[in-house]
């Protein structure tokens, strides 16, 4: 879902995976990426500027592809069969 969450989460994705594709939408925003795609709990606060965990981002995370791992620190989705 689209708003300051997610943008938070799209900018770290930018720095920390240039190759990744993102794409904005008015009420969403797209974030694809060959294999594998790791979002960091604590950059993602440290964006925000404010504590971030991964419960809160599960909520903005309307839909994905793929196989999804949930840490405390770390979400991690692969298109890696198990």
């Amino acid at each position: 879902m689209a708003g300051e969450e997610a943008e938070a989460v799209a900018a770290v994705i930018a720095r920390t995976d240039p190759d990744a594709e993102i794409t904005r939408y008015p009420s969403y925003i797209s974030i694809e990426r060959p294999h594998r795609l790791e979002f960091s709990m604590p950059l993602i606060a440290e964006e925000l500027g404010r504590s971030y965990d991964a419960p809160t981002f599960l909520v903005i995370l309307s839909s994905y592809n793929g196989r999804i791992s949930v840490e405390d620190e770390r979400i991690t989705i692969t298109t890696e069969l198990v």
